[in-house]
Parts: C-alpha cells; structure tokens; sequence
C-alpha cells in the first residue's frame, strides 16, 4: 500500500518519490560560465525515465556564483547556500565575464569551462539532480517558486538540513558519488530544503503552504489526506473544524487559492495516479479508495484533471 499519512506536508514529500544522483563535484576558478539546460534536454542527457521529473541542485561549498534562468534576472547563490530549480528551467551559472558559456554536456563530460587564464577566489560546488515523480495534482510542487534558495548553514531551525548537507559532500568527496548512501542523503537533503523553505519567512509562503500553518484550514487538509475516498462536502469539512460552511470555504480558497472541492477532486486524482503506477489494484477498486462509488465516473473525473483515462495513464506508466 502507498505511503499514507495524516499529515499533509509528508503525505505530498512521499508521493513524489524524491532519487537522484550527484553530477559534478568541483572547484572552478574565474572567469567560467555553464549553461544547465532545461529539464527535457537534460532528461534526455542522464538517461533518466521519461515520467521523472528532472530538477537541477547546486550547492555552494566554497565562493559563489551568479545563477541566471532563461529570460529572468540574476541572483547570486552564496556559500553554503543550495539553490533548486524546481520547473527544471534552462539557467547559466557564472563567475565573471565569459563570452560563450560552456554546455553542461561538455562540463559532465569532463571538460573545463571558462578562459585559459584564471584568476580570483575558487568556487568549489556540489551539482546534481532530483528525480521525482511527475505526480501532475501534487500540491507541493505547484507551490514551490522556480528557483528555490535555501541556506543549508547556521539557520538554527534546520540542523538537519546542514548535517544532510555535510554528510553528501563528505560521502561525494570520498568517491562514493552514486552509491546507496549518497542516494539515500540526496532523498533527505531534498526533504530537509523543502522543510526549511516551509519554516522560513511567511511573506514568501503562499497558497499550499500558507494553508498548512493555518490551524484550522491545515485541520482540514490533514483530515482529507487521513481519508481522501470519504464522502467529503464543504459541509462535513467544515464540521470536523467547528467552522461554519461558508466562513471555511472562504478560508480556505484565501489561503489555497482554490476552492474546497477542487483540492478534494485534485487530491483524489493524486492519489489515484499513486495507486495505478504503484499497486495492481483494479479501478473498481482505486475508484472506490479515493470516493467514486462506480469506474464510469471515476474515469470522468479522473481523464477531465490528468488529461488522460485511467488506463491509458497507468499503461504510459507501466511501459515509462
């Protein structure tokens, strides 16, 4: 059975599966300049599945550097600071001027970037990739910003964010670079950024974040995740809460920016594309577990939200 948890934020983390693998560990000296493509190109490059998703990481050991997505302005990534791209966007990372930026294919590959003369402070990094599933209704993703920076060190709410990163660098630095271990801490470095973006400043925090700190509509959210087939109405939630109906569904679309029974039906869908990539279950059966009381309409929901039927979505699964 599918990880299952009263918890919102945990149940969310675990649905996406979070793997992957350490790229580059190295130090470069300015000028240098590489362009990280985009996320299909770099799916393309890794090898990876076709139903992961493929997010890049870049954490900060020593120096920094100027990170610059496609068509957005440049922010500098700081020593031990991580910085995930989480729509996978194509970006440049740089120190100094480089007229031509070095492709990330020719960097995996071994090669140098930057000029032939080299000057000025080191810039020693940590890059990889996450690999999640494509989880298409998971709240999580769709409320993270596309370029997500985290201070993995003296923060003292997040001790295990800094340990999880010290472990990586010291299990890559000793030539372990994809072994069980080093997959195991990208998982929880992963989980502890995630973590400490949510505990960090609420002005930056919205929508599915901002409303799992809310105590009553967070209630909610844990009360549906504990049993998302139950027959779930504004009314009922409200009840489980002591809200009246219409103050909760006001509250909960000003803190999700949805409405109460569009979260439902997308966590339903969630959960239904857990179970058919994961379980052998019938869609009877997966019909019944997220609250559809017959196929036919399951299959209607379920294709109006994921763009696809049931079956046809499990198959491009199973064959992915």
């Amino acid at each position: 059975m599918p990880f299952k948890s009263s918890s919102p934020f945990e149940d969310a983390l675990a649905d996406l599966r979070v793997s992957g693998s350490v790229l580059l560990f190295e130090s470069y000296q300015p000028p240098w300049a590489v362009v990280v493509p985009g996320e299909d190109e770099l799916r393309l490059l890794l090898g990876a599945r076709p139903e992961k998703r493929v997010l890049p990481f870049h954490l900060v050991l020593e120096g920094a550097f100027e990170l610059t997505p496609k068509n957005c302005t440049s922010e500098t990534i700081s020593e031990r600071e991580v910085v995930i791209c989480t729509r996978g966007d194509e970006h440049v990372m740089s120190v100094g001027h480089v007229r031509k930026p070095t492709p990330f294919a020719a960097v995996y590959a071994g090669e140098r970037p930057g000029a032939v003369s080299r000057t000025g402070a080191p810039t020693k990094l940590l890059c990889g990739v996450f690999l999640l599933n494509s989880a298409p209704l998971n709240p999580l993703l769709g409320s993270l910003p596309p370029v997500l920076k985290i201070m993995t060190a003296g923060v003292p709410e997040s001790p295990m964010l800094m340990r999880a990163a010290e472990m990586l660098a010291l299990e890559v630095g000793s030539g372990n670079r994809n072994g069980f271990t080093a997959a195991r801490l990208i998982e929880v470095f992963y989980a502890e950024a995630i973590a400490a973006y949510r505990r960090g400043d609420g002005a930056e925090r919205t929508g599915w974040f901002k409303a799992l700190d809310d105590r009553k509509i967070g209630n909610a959210l844990a009360h549906l995740h504990r049993e998302p087939g139950a027959a779930w109405t504004v009314e009922l939630l409200a009840e489980t809460i002591s809200m009246s109906p219409s103050r909760f569904a006001a509250r909960f679309r000003e803190t999700t920016g949805q409405s109460v029974m569009s979260y439902v039906a997308n966590w339903r869908m969630n959960v239904a594309c857990r179970l058919l990539r994961e379980t052998e279950d019938g869609l009877a059966e997966i019909a019944q577990h997220v609250g559809y009381q017959d196929v036919t309409s399951f299959s209607r929901a379920f294709k109006a939200l994921v763009g696809q039927s049931p079956s046809k979505w499990r198959g491009a699964s199973q064959a992915a």
